[in-house]
C-alpha cells in the first residue's frame, strides 16, 4: 500500500512466509520480455525476503513482464522496494531494506548503484529535477545526488525518519514521520540546500501530492493498540507555514485540478478490507463522496489498496491491490480518467506500491 501502512506492515509481514500465488485470471502477457515498456511498477516484496522486483507494462498492447529487473540483471532488487521514478530517460529505484539507490536504463538494466552506510540511514523516497536526485534518509537527512553517477553532492538536515519528498516552487518539502513521533514537514531551499522552515502537521506524515499551486499531505495520525489510525488528508499553505485537515484517506493522487482519494480500511485480525473512493476539487475546495470509478468491482471494493497512481500524460488511474494477506501476487486495475475500466493484470510479485510512467518522444 503505497506510503500509508508501511510501518505497520513491517511488523505484520515479518511472521509470514512466502505462499503460493492464487490462480491468475487470464490476461495478455509477453512470454519473454516486453519491448519498450512505458509503465514500470515496483513490487515491494515481503519484508526480509529479498524478493523486491519491477514489473514492466506496455500500455498500448497491454503486455507485461513480471520480475523484469531480475530477468534483465540475474537477481532480485533485494529487501523492500521503496520508491521509483522516471527522470531524464532513466529509472531510479530506492531499496530501503537493502539500503541502496539504483539507476536503470529503460530496458531494466542496472547502470549504477549507491549503497548507503548505516550512518546515512536507509533510503526512502525520491524527487528529481535537472541534474540532481533527492533521497530521504532515515538518519534524518536528505541526500542530493548526481543523476549521472549517483555520487553524493550534499546533505540537508530534516526531521526524524523522513518519508515522502516533493518539489514545490524552488523548495523541497519533506514529510518527517518519526515512526509516529514526528509531526513536521521540513522546507529545504533547493538553491542553497539549507533547511529554512518547519511546518507543523498531523502526526506521522507520510505522503505528499502537488496539484498546481496546492500541496496536500497524507498523515497516518497516531496508531491505537490495534494499529488503527485516522489517516488525515491536509492542505498545506507553504507560504504561511500552516496546514488544515480536509478529509480522511489512505491514498491520494492529483490530475488536472482533481484530487483522487481512497480510504482503504483493513481489519488486521481478519484481513477484511473496505475501500471507498471519492474526489476533492482543488479550485473550489469541495469534496464529492461519489466514487470516481465506474462499475461494481468486488475485487477492488474488498481488497487492500496498496498503490494508487496516475499517468501524468493522460490521467489514467492505476490501482494496485496487495494480494491475499500481502504475500501472494498483486494485481493492477487500470482505468480511464473518467473511471472507465481498461485492463486488469497480474504484476507477478507481492505488494505493488509505486509506478513510473515513461514519456517516449
Amino acid at each position: 500500500m503505497k506510503k500509508v501502512y508501511r510501518s505497520a506492515l513491517c511488523a505484520c509481514l515479518a511472521g509470514f512466509v512466502l505462499a503460493s500465488c492464487e490462480p491468475e485470471d487470464p490476461y495478455k502477457r509477453d512470454e519473454s520480455v516486453v519491448s519498450k515498456p512505458d509503465v514500470f511498477i515496483l513490487c515491494e516484496g515481503l519484508w526480509g525476503a529479498n524478493n523486491a522486483d519491477i514489473t514492466a507494462y506496455k500500455s498500448d498492447s497491454m503486455l507485461c513482464t513480471g520480475e523484469y529487473y531480475s530477468k534483465q540483471n540475474g537477481q532480485y532488487l533485494g529487501d523492500t522496494g521503496q520508491d521509483l521514478l522516471y527522470h531524464k530517460d532513466h529509472i531510479y529505484v530506492s531499496v530501503s531494506g537493502s539500503s541502496y539507490l539504483a539507476k536503470l536504463d529503460l530496458e531494466g538494466r542496472e547502470l549504477a548503484r549507491y549503497e548507503f552506510s548505516s550512518e546515512e540511514g536507509q533510503p526512502r523516497y525520491l524527487a528529481a529535477e535537472g541534474d540532481y536526485i533527492y533521497v530521504t534518509l532515515y538518519s534524518g537527512r536528505v541526500a542530493k545526488m548526481n543523476v549521472s553517477d549517483l555520487s553524493v553532492v550534499d546533505y540537508a538536515p530534516v526531521g526524524m525518519n523522513p518519508e515522502d519528498i516533493v518539489l514545490y516552487k524552488g523548495q523541497l518539502l519533506v514529510a518527517n514521520s518519526g515512526w509516529g513521533y514526528d509531526n513536521t514537514v521540513t522546507v529545504v531551499d533547493v538553491a542553497t540546500f539549507d533547511s529554512i522552515a518547519s511546518i507543523t502537521v498531523e502526526w506521522n506524515p507520510q505522503q505528499m501530492v502537488v496539484s498546481g499551486d496546492s500541496v496536500y499531505l497524507l498523515a497516518n495520525g497516531q496508531y491505537d493498540e490495534e494499529w488503527h489510525c485516522p489517516y488525515y488528508v491536509q492542505s498545506i499553505d507553504v507560504e504561511s507555514r500552516t496546514a488544515r485537515t480536509i478529509a480522511n484517506a489512505t491514498h491520494a493522487v492529483a490530475y488536472d485540478g482533481t484530487l483522487y482519494l481512497c480510504y482503504s480500511a483493513t481489519d488486521w485480525a481478519t484481513y477484511e478490507t473496505t475501500n471507498t473512493f471519492f474526489t476533492y476539487d482543488v479550485a473550489t475546495a469541495t469534496l464529492s463522496n461519489q466514487s470516481f470509478l465506474k462499475g461494481d468491482n468486488v475485487e477492488i471494493a474488498t481488497n487492500s489498496v496498496y498503490m494508487m497512481e496516475v499517468n501524468p500524460k493522460n490521467g489514467e488511474l492505476y490501482i494496485g491491490l496487495a494480494g491475499n494477506k500481502f504475500v501472494s501476487s498483486g494485481v493492477i486495475h487500470r482505468f480511464e480518467k473518467d473511471g472507465t475500466p481498461i485492463h486488469r493484470f497480474d504484476v507477478q510479485g507481492p505488494n505493488p506500491n509505486q509506478a513510473a510512467f515513461v514519456n517516449y518522444q
